[in-house]
């Protein structure tokens, strides 16, 4: 009677659970129609392989407790995942390429408006992506713009939910960076940092970066490069930067020294095929460092990366030297690109990400940026299949999660229709703000430049970046 007790119970265990619990998705890993699987299947499916026809009471119970455990542990992810934004699929896809969603980790934003910039995502099914926005000064409610700095994350988030990641640097170039390198850089960083949050909450920004530690003369752990990762550390937010292959031990005992904070890098292909052994062993030895493999460095030509060599300032000639040599090399830039990256997938499948690393203007034209998604997916394609939809979006997802919502109420000036400034504008601005005749301003005669630009409702002509 007890034994027969029993089995009623278990089955009425069952019976609730299957109807009381969500359905699970099971991803294929081709990239297919997810299969539903039911709560009650998994369990009925557990109870008939491993629970006999004659058991003791204890058994009984024993089972029935295993049963309920392994059904948690199944029905809890890791981390809720598309949770405020469903996932969908690319327009443009390739025969014998991974045709499935995309997150782009690596994202350089401002050379184009981010209107187009998002038409560009959405064709090629890129759901989220981290942008490294330049912000610079402290900006304020009053201050911002739709088309530079804080305004211009606020106003995108506000238009595209979920889909941004934000992590941000002062605006300025590696090299020109470093001669601030210390307390004057951390404190861009935390006074920016600092006014963002009381303009757009908190957990608003995601994370500094890129830091662009190639360019600096300094070792990646510096005493200077720590007041960086310290300020990451203490506001609980993410932290990407560039390494090289002469100081990749740097980079093992920055990971050691910070466990609890996340870190994001990627590297030239030369640096990368002088380091992948040491770059392996640190990624499978620590659970916070985590590898962008981006479009910018897989279209390598020659040993050059050709999406900055062909940069220029003839936007149509720089579209037709990248797209004439794109389509003559296709076969054997995949096949390269497959050669450098495929060990580390292999070795650390769910540490390896995706994203463009795409920086001069001309690139994010259709015809080139399109391309460069392309060969991705076929390079993606070229690993193993149940790895494809990990590197593709499934990895940076998990560590890194949906985008930002941005507060509906931030107000932001549209400058869609303010006319480029003119010559002489420009020129009152420069007198006012004392700007010396030069390429590099400070952040103060930045924010000051600026702000008087926006008095005037106009928009800077921007140099494009040749090199």
């Amino acid at each position: 009677m007890k034994k027969e007790s029993a089995l009623l119970i278990l089955f009425f265990l069952i019976f609730i659970s299957g109807c009381a619990r969500p359905e699970l998705v099971d991803f294929d890993s081709a990239g297919e129609e997810p299969r539903e699987i039911e709560t009650q299947e998994l369990i009925e499916s557990k109870f008939t392989e491993e629970t006999p026809e004659t058991v003791e009471e204890e058994g009984i119970q024993e089972d029935i407790d295993n049963v309920m455990e392994e059904e948690t542990a199944v029905a809890v992810p890791e981390q809720v995942a598309g949770e405020n934004f469903e996932i969908f699929e690319p327009v443009l896809t390739y025969p014998g390429a991974y045709n499935g969603p995309l997150y782009g980790t690596s994202e350089q934003v401002g050379p184009v408006s981010m209107d187009s910039y998002f038409e560009n995502l959405d064709r090629n099914g890129i759901n989220f992506f981290i942008g490294m926005f330049g912000i610079s000064d402290s900006p304020t409610i009053d201050t911002l713009i739709s088309d530079q700095g804080l305004g211009e994350v606020i106003d995108a988030a506000q238009k595209h939910p979920y889909r941004i990641i934000p992590f941000f640097n002062p605006g300025i170039g590696g090299e020109e960076v470093e001669q601030y390198l210390g307390d004057e850089l951390t404190e861009m960083y935390s006074n920016t940092l600092s006014a963002s949050k009381n303009v757009a909450g908190e957990d608003f920004i995601r994370g500094l970066g890129e830091v662009e530690t190639q360019e600096w003369s300094v070792r990646h752990n510096d005493g200077k490069v720590i007041e960086l990762i310290e300020l990451a550390k203490t506001n609980n937010i993410n932290f990407m930067f560039h390494p090289v292959a002469s100081k990749i031990d740097d980079v093992e005992k920055i990971v050691e020294s910070y466990p609890d904070t996340v870190f994001l890098i990627h590297m030239y292909r030369e640096d990368l095929t002088k380091s992948r052994a040491k770059l392996i062993k640190i990624l499978e030895e620590h659970d916070n460092l985590y590898f962008s493999m981006d479009a910018a460095h897989i279209l390598h030509v020659d040993e050059r990366d050709i999406i900055y060599d062909y940069d220029s300032s003839n936007k149509i000639l720089s579209i037709n030297k990248f797209v004439s040599t794109y389509n003559n090399k296709e076969k054997s830039i995949i096949d390269n690109a497959v050669n450098a990256y495929k060990p580390i997938v292999d070795a650390v499948p769910d540490k390896v990400m995706w994203g463009t690393e795409i920086g001069p203007e001309y690139a994010f034209d259709p015809e080139v940026f399109d391309r460069a998604v392309k060969i991705s997916r076929f390079v993606i394609a070229g690993f193993e299949l149940e790895d494809q939809e990990a590197v593709g979006y499934k990895n940076a997802l998990r560590v890194f999660g949906e985008g930002v919502k941005a507060d509906s109420t931030i107000e932001v000036r549209d400058t869609s229709l303010w006319p480029e400034c003119s010559e002489s504008q420009m020129n009152n601005c420069d007198d006012s703000c004392d700007t010396p005749d030069s390429d590099f301003l400070t952040p103060e005669q930045d924010a000051c430049f600026l702000s008087c630009l926006n008095n005037i409702k106009c928009k800077e002509v921007v140099e494009q970046d040749i090199g």
